[in-house]
Formats: C-alpha cells, structure tokens, sequence
C-alpha cells in the first residue's frame, strides 16, 4: 500500500438501524432457547431434533459469534486521503479498499434508498453495475470511476465533499 498519507476526513459508522438489531437478536434469541431447552433442560425441539452437538455448534456461531461480529465488531470506515478515497468494512476487508482521484472521474451527493437501490445496508451490488457501501442512513456520494459507479454512505455528506473538493483543488 506504500506509505501512509494524510486522512482529511475520517468517518467510522456502526449499526444503527432498528432492523439489525430486531434481526440479529431474534436469532440470537432463538438460539438460546433452543440451547438452553435441549442441552440444559434435555428438552429436544422440533418433531425431528437435531442431534446435541448439531445445537451447540448453531448456538455457538448463531447465539455467540454472530452477535458479537454484527453488534460488537462491525463498523464501516471511510477516510479521505491526499490519494483518494480509502473503504473498510471490518471484519470484512483485512485492508482498505482504494478509489484513488486519479481514477475517480466525477462525484456528487446523493439521497438514496439502500433498500430500493441496493437491496439493503452492506456491501451491495445491483445489475446496474453500481457498488453499494453503507451501513446507516439515505444520505452518501456518488463516485463515477471508469467502469462503475460506487454509492458510499455517509453520515455528513456536506464535510466528505468538502474535503474531496479540498484534495481536487490541490492536484
């Protein structure tokens, strides 16, 4: 990646929305129940069971490790550079992704549905070829490059664009 450059901006978002977490606590909470009737109580559930070590593997990565990485670990990171504009979405990617200036050919700020657009928050791709990075709210920037277009959301879209018109004038 070479050396480090100046951050100009820097934005880190969490999950917010009511839906992750309706979402990932009712399946967290369904495997502890499921856990704690067959495992503890030696209650099976369901007509069929699943066999003991089938629930405590399911327990452990729905009821423990599911949860921990969505609410705990999960962030997306978004800086402005002197070189571009660099994305992370832990635990996904182990390093940035780079959308350098000199690749970026326009960028503006959009409102967008990442439902209707994209199907939902996350790393997202729709059959118009664009690629969907948000976490929280409608409000992000468009960026043109060369062979797509990349929707990044953002929380203060006003400062992002500030700081990418600061680089433009620079170079």
């Amino acid at each position: 990646m070479g050396k480090p450059t100046k951050v100009l901006y820097r934005e880190v978002q969490r999950p917010r929305h009511i839906l992750w977490w309706v979402t990932i606590l009712l399946v967290a909470s369904f495997m502890w129940y499921w856990f704690i009737q067959q495992i503890i109580f030696g209650v099976p559930v369901g007509d069929k069971p699943a066999p003991d070590v089938f629930t405590i593997i399911f327990w452990l990565i729905f009821g423990v490790i599911f949860p921990v990485v969505m609410l705990g670990i999960l962030k997306l990171i978004i800086e402005v550079r002197n070189d571009g504009i660099y994305i992370r979405f832990v635990p996904f990617h182990f390093q940035y992704e780079q959308f350098l200036f000199k690749d970026i050919h326009d960028y503006d700020n959009i409102t967008h549905s990442q439902f209707k657009r994209f199907g939902g928050p996350g790393i997202r791709f729709n059959l118009k070829g664009e690629t969907a990075y948000n976490l929280n709210g409608k409000e992000g920037i468009e960026l043109r490059l060369k062979y797509e277009t990349v929707i990044i959301g953002i929380q203060k879209p006003n400062e992002f664009k500030k700081a990418l018109d600061t680089v433009q004038k620079k170079q």
